[in-house]
């Protein structure tokens, strides 16, 4: 608060009248940038609570802009770690049925990118996700590359709960994959998709009992994994 004070003064104007560029120079793009902005007394503790009222006070979202930063934690203290868990499980539940690793309760992943979004779009729900949010983190590549890979799965999870579109073709190269089926019958199914005349909702579903069978075909019957064979 003390902090946030010395800067209204400095700016000589309330922060609810502060520009993204005025918070970012707050916040710092980084830890060192943020200590040459901030009073001295100010530790590292700071910044992070810097963020929240930021966020809370400011509708500051441009986290992309912090450099390396607990958006985990953060989005936690704001919405709560048990809501957080409630909305993230029902996603986790859809990647764990197509045999995603992100479905599994000891992945972090999918927690991280989740928890962008529901700060990006200032909404912990699910069921608010649009496709238009998940267009603008492409577009403006507001996600660093690993978890970029993330997105198509957890949009692909999102469209199956009847929240928004599926992925476009095209979005497929930043994927995760499924894992556990056998390879040959997976690259038949991923190749599917683009001859399937079936509404892409339709194609969703199917896609997801075809990778159920190779996991079947894997674990029972691997040589029989080719449909050409």
């Amino acid at each position: 608060m003390s902090s946030r004070c010395c800067s209204c003064a400095a700016e000589g104007r309330t922060f609810w009248g502060w520009t993204e560029e005025e918070w970012v120079h707050l916040l710092g793009r980084d830890q060192g940038e943020f200590h040459r902005n901030a009073p001295a007394w100010a530790g590292d503790e700071v910044r992070p609570y810097l963020a929240a009222h930021a966020y809370l006070l400011g509708s500051f979202t441009g986290f992309d802009r912090l450099g390396s930063f607990q958006r985990l934690t953060l989005a936690r203290q704001i919405f709560g770690r048990d809501r957080l868990n409630r909305e993230i499980a029902q996603v986790r539940a859809v990647l764990d049925e197509w045999g995603y690793r992100l479905g599994r309760d000891d992945d972090t992943l999918l927690p991280m990118v989740a928890c962008r979004l529901f700060l990006l779009n200032r909404s912990p729900h699910v069921d608010e996700l649009t496709t238009e949010l998940f267009d603008r983190v492409r577009r403006d590549r507001l996600l660093p590359g690993t978890q970029m890979n993330v997105l198509h799965a957890l949009q692909r999870a999102v469209s199956a709960l009847g929240f928004c579109d599926p992925p476009r073709q095209g979005t497929g190269c930043h994927s995760a994959r499924a894992t556990g089926g056998a390879p040959e019958w997976e690259r038949w199914v991923d190749r599917w998709p683009a001859t399937s005349p079936l509404t892409p909702r339709t194609r969703s579903g199917v896609r997801s009992n075809l990778l159920k069978v190779g996991r079947w075909l894997q674990a029972g019957h691997p040589d029989a994994a080719d449909p050409a064979g």
